[in-house]
């Protein structure tokens, strides 16, 4: 598996440019042992992703990865693992190795729903509700470990006993925030924490966008409860649309609603209907 770390671990290397390079080459093993001119024969790739695969030729530091996400009770999955969904793992936005703590399933569909970390009660509720519905149907819910929304839709997954799936912008070993260590420990026991980024990594903005696109990607069904304008959720919507997902839209009832562009239905976003019409999609 040290290969597989080193190949996503390499600067300028990014999911894109992983998928064509194991494309061409076969396996990770084979790319570190390609020469140069092997590379240069690569269509699609740039010659700074070509010198940056012959400039990174140790595994010195995979190792300590490796051995330090054992310990941790760390698992990695790689793109050519059965568990790594086939409607997920060829999506532009989706790396060939990631790391979780928890178990996997095999699953689809499966069901994000994010939103507002200052969501208003009528939401939280909602989400709370349509996550607790989805998982007596034994259906995955999705989300992001935030405050608000995101909380919600995990709790009401675990009090039905279903399996929670959270995506997190740090490693997996860092709970963000502190202040769901519960919750985090919680989704370990019956779902799973994932993350691209290797154990240690801190949280940092550009993460949450790449969180939120893996959030879309592993869900055949995205629900945004309450989101703003410039939010993390509306982000996960508009990576939702350019995956062919079905988005479905929660607005604020109360005086802080607003509309939000781009999100109409002429568009291809829909007014969520109620957990009951919504189960009815899912059929």
């Amino acid at each position: 598996m040290e290969h597989w770390i080193w190949l996503c671990s390499i600067r300028h290397v990014g999911p894109v440019s992983q998928k064509k390079l194991l494309t061409a080459f076969g396996s990770p093993e084979r790319i570190y042992e390609a020469s140069s001119s092997e590379l240069q024969e690569v269509k699609g790739i740039s010659q700074r992703v070509r010198d940056a695969v012959l400039e990174a030729r140790s595994l010195e530091k995979c190792k300590r990865i490796l051995e330090r996400a054992y310990k941790e009770e760390i698992w990695l999955l790689a793109r050519d693992d059965p568990l790594y969904p086939s409607y997920a793992k060829d999506l532009p936005e989706s790396p060939a190795l990631l790391y979780y703590k928890g178990f996997i399933r095999p699953f689809t569909p499966s069901v994000a729903i994010v939103g507002s970390r200052n969501c208003t009660d009528e939401g939280r509720r909602a989400a709370e509700d349509l996550s607790y519905s989805l998982s007596k149907r034994n259906i995955p819910v999705i989300s992001g470990l935030a405050k608000g929304i995101d909380q919600a839709a995990h709790v009401g997954c675990l009090v039905n006993r279903g399996v929670p799936i959270a995506f997190v912008a740090s490693g997996v070993d860092r709970c963000y925030p502190k202040e769901h260590r519960s919750l985090y420990e919680a989704i370990i026991e019956k779902g799973a924490v994932i993350s691209q980024y290797m154990p240690g990594t801190p949280p940092s903005p550009k993460q949450f966008i790449q969180r939120n696109a893996l959030i879309s990607a592993w869900s055949s069904h995205v629900v945004v409860i309450e989101a703003g304008v410039k939010s993390g959720a509306l982000s996960t919507a508009h990576f939702a649309r350019k995956h062919n997902r079905k988005v479905f839209m929660l607005p604020r009832s109360d005086a802080l609603s607003e509309l939000i562009p781009g999100c109409s239905v002429e568009d291809g976003y829909y007014p969520y209907p109620g957990v009951t019409a919504f189960e009815a999609v899912l059929n």
